[in-house]
C-alpha cells in the first residue's frame, strides 16, 4: 500500500460514522503521495479507484488528487502578483563551490541555486546525498541533481518514469550529452558535467531536443544556500532524532504546496512531519483531543499521527504509525511542538 493509499484510508476511517472532511482528505491524500508521485506512478490508478469508491459521498475527482490548472476555490489573483516559490535564502551557509563537501549531507539545506528571473520550481529535495531541483522550462519538466561524487547518484534518475535506467560511470561527467532511451515517442536526454571541482552533477529532461539541458546548466549558482524546508523549519527534535529527508512540492502554487520532512534515529526508520497547503481546504479546525504548547491538536482513532490544528487552509501532522517505527506520541508532540510554519503560506517573502 503506498502512502496515498494509506492516507486515503486512514481519512475514511475517521469519518466512518459521521461526515467526509473533504479538506482532510485532499490535504492528507497530497501530504503523503503529491510529493513522491514521481516515483510512484502506480498511485494513480489506486486513486481513482477510490475516487468511483467516494463518489457517492464526496465529489472529488483526480485533478483534486494530483492538481490542475485551475484553482478550485479562492479569490483569483492577478499572474503578475503571483511571486514564484522558491527555496528561501539561508544565510551564512556556504554555497557548493565553497563547500562541495556539503553537497547532500545535510537535508535541510540545498547547496544551489539559480539567477534571478530563471526556470520555475515544481519541487526539490534532498535525500540519500543527493539534492534535486525539477523545473519548469516552459512546458518541459528538467530534473536537475547534484551530489559531492558519482556514487551517490541513484540508479535511476529522479524525475524520469520508472524504468528508465540511467548508467552512471567514472569519467562520465565531462559536459557531454547522450540519449538514454525514448519516452512516449521523445527523446530522453541527459547531462552529466561538474560544474565545479568536487560536485557533481545530472540533469534530465524528456524533449524533442537537449537545449534546456544547456539552458539548466547556464543559470545555475553555486554560491549561496536555502533551507530546503521553505515554509516549514523544525526547531525542536526528539533525542537522537535528526532529519533524514526533505522534499517540497510546488507545482500547485499558489494553489497549493506540500512540504515533508523525514526524521530518522540511528537504529530506527521514522516519523514523518507534513505540511499541506490548499485554498480548498475551507474549514479550518480549532478542536482536538490534545493539547500541543497550548495549542489545539488531534490524534487519530488509530493513535499513530498527531495534527497540530488552527492554520488557516492548511495541516501539520506528525505521522508516527507503520510502516516506520520507533517514534511516540511524545516524539512527535516535541516535534509539532517547535515547528515553525511561515505565514501567510501563499507568500514566499515570509519563508
Amino acid at each position: 500500500m503506498t502512502d496515498l493509499d494509506e492516507r486515503i484510508v486512514l481519512t475514511l476511517r475517521e469519518h466512518a460514522e459521521g461526515s467526509v472532511d473533504a479538506g482532510l482528505l485532499l490535504a492528507g491524500a497530497v501530504s503523503r503521495g503529491r510529493v513522491r508521485v514521481r516515483r510512484r506512478r502506480t498511485a494513480v490508478g489506486t486513486a481513482l479507484g477510490m475516487v468511483a469508491v467516494l463518489g457517492a459521498g464526496v465529489a472529488i475527482g483526480p485533478a483534486d488528487l494530483f492538481g490542475s490548472d485551475a484553482v478550485p476555490t479562492g479569490p483569483a489573483r492577478p499572474a503578475s502578483a503571483v511571486v514564484p516559490a522558491a527555496p528561501p535564502l539561508a544565510d551564512g551557509v556556504p554555497g557548493a563551490s565553497a563547500r562541495p563537501d556539503l553537497v547532500g549531507a545535510d537535508p535541510n539545506v540545498l547547496h544551489f541555486g539559480f539567477t534571478p528571473g530563471g526556470p520555475r520550481y515544481l519541487s526539490w529535495s534532498v535525500e540519500g546525498g543527493v539534492e534535486m531541483a525539477r523545473l519548469d522550462m516552459g512546458g518541459r519538466s528538467v530534473t536537475l541533481e547534484l551530489a559531492a561524487s558519482a556514487e551517490a547518484f541513484p540508479r535511476y534518475a529522479q524525475g524520469l518514469p520508472g524504468g528508465i535506467y540511467v548508467p552512471t560511470k567514472k569519467g562520465v561527467f565531462d559536459g557531454s550529452v547522450s540519449q538514454a532511451d525514448t519516452f512516449n515517442g521523445k527523446p530522453v536526454w541527459l547531462r552529466h558535467w561538474q560544474p565545479t571541482p568536487g560536485v557533481y552533477a545530472r540533469a534530465s529532461v524528456i524533449a524533442q531536443d537537449q537545449r534546456d539541458l544547456a539552458a539548466v546548466a547556464a543559470g545555475l549558482r553555486l554560491d549561496r544556500a536555502y533551507h530546503c524546508g521553505g515554509p516549514l523549519r523544525l526547531t525542536a527534535l526528539p533525542t537522537d532524532a535528526r532529519v533524514t529527508n526533505c522534499e517540497v512540492s510546488v507545482e500547485r502554487f499558489p494553489a497549493g504546496l506540500d512540504v515533508l520532512l523525514t526524521l530518522g534515529r540511528p537504529t530506527v526508520s521514522g516519523l514523518r512531519v507534513g505540511l499541506s497547503y490548499a485554498v480548498a481546504i475551507a474549514e479550518e479546525r480549532t478542536r482536538g483531543n490534545r493539547t500541543i504548547a497550548g495549542k489545539p491538536a488531534n490524534r487519530t482513532p488509530q493513535g499513530d499521527a498527531l495534527e497540530l490544528l488552527g492554520f488557516p487552509k492548511a495541516h501539520l501532522t506528525a505521522d508516527f504509525g507503520l510502516p516506520f517505527q520507533g517514534f511516540s506520541e511524545e516524539d512527535a508532540a516535541t516535534v509539532l511542538a517547535g515547528a515553525r510554519v511561515a505565514e501567510p503560506l501563499d507568500e514566499p517573502a515570509s519563508w
